[in-house]
């Protein structure tokens, strides 16, 4: 589902049935440029854990929002969950 949008980025997120989101992070553009999703786009509201799924690496614990920079016509899949204590 698309949960948000800004000029040429855009946001997919889907529930995972553990309850954490698959969340992608689309460039329309022409130019490499940063692309953010917000907890509240999703319904979150605490810290999240972020792992990148395309690289199997865990980027950290973010307090209301993720940010990245996505290439050209690119796209960064993540998933979003409570953080492990």
């Amino acid at each position: 589902t698309r949960v948000a949008r800004s000029g040429t980025g855009i946001i997919y997120a889907k529930q995972m049935e553990d309850g954490s989101w698959a969340v992608g992070l689309f460039n329309l553009g022409e130019k490499a440029r940063a692309v953010a999703v917000r907890w509240s786009d999703i319904g979150l509201s605490r810290p999240q854990a972020v792992r990148d799924l395309w690289r199997q690496k865990d980027l950290g614990t973010f307090d209301d929002h993720f940010e990245t920079s996505v290439a050209p016509h690119g796209v960064v899949l993540i998933r979003v969950s409570a953080p492990s204590r």
